[in-house]
């Protein structure tokens, strides 16, 4: 399954999972992205249950495991979700 081809993750919500990745707090990437924290943390609450991850270290690792994220690059970027 290809997440990205199959239109489960847009571009937002990857740099977001990048952000989190980095560990950006949800003040950091609601700065970074111009959006509120409110809408941040509903985006992140929505992630979680749609890759049935029960936190964001869990939705982090999910998209390390499914290569949406490179092992082994640091700090991981948006070309690098890209493949």
């Amino acid at each position: 399954m290809d997440l990205v081809s199959d239109g489960l993750i847009n571009d937002r919500d990857r740099w977001l999972i990048v952000m989190l990745a980095r560990g950006y707090t949800t003040t950091k990437i609601a700065r970074e992205m111009h959006l509120s924290r409110y809408t941040v943390a509903e985006r992140i609450s929505k992630l979680l249950v749609q890759f049935a991850c029960s936190n964001r270290s869990q939705l982090v690792a999910y998209f390390y495991a499914h290569r949406l994220l490179h092992v082994g690059i640091w700090p991981p970027s948006v070309s690098d979700a890209l493949g």
